[in-house]
């Protein structure tokens, strides 16, 4: 099993064409071949996390993806959101990938949604 810290993702990221793959995610998503259920939450005294998972039939991985968001943390010092994301073979279950992108990951496929909306 691979893990990629946040330095490592943001020195890949430039090097991918991520509108036509996020676009694809959306197409699949409106012909019925992406699976993503409902989200869980945990309500915790200081924070919140949403935990949202999902898969394409016929694609290699399926992800889980932990989202938190703790809005005293900027005056700890630290960053109100945080998160990972947890890749899994679909064929078999097992363990492929963890993506600790301490939620950069979601600011930029929000990012990239955002920009296919407006031009569309």
């Amino acid at each position: 099993m691979k893990i990629a810290i946040l330095a490592q993702i943001r020195e890949i990221l430039p090097l991918l064409d991520l509108i036509p793959a996020i676009e694809e995610g959306f197409v699949a998503y409106s012909l019925d071949r992406a699976t993503v259920p409902p989200v869980g939450e945990l309500i915790l005294d200081k924070g919140e996390v949403h935990i949202k998972s999902g898969f394409i039939a016929g694609e290699d991985l399926y992800v889980i993806k932990i989202a938190s968001g703790f809005y005293g943390n900027p005056a700890l010092g630290l960053p109100s959101g945080n998160g990972c994301m947890l890749l899994f073979k679909q064929s078999t279950g097992e363990s492929a990938v963890i993506l600790l992108d301490e939620g950069h990951l979601t600011d930029v496929r929000t990012a990239v949604a955002n920009y296919l909306r407006d031009c569309l």
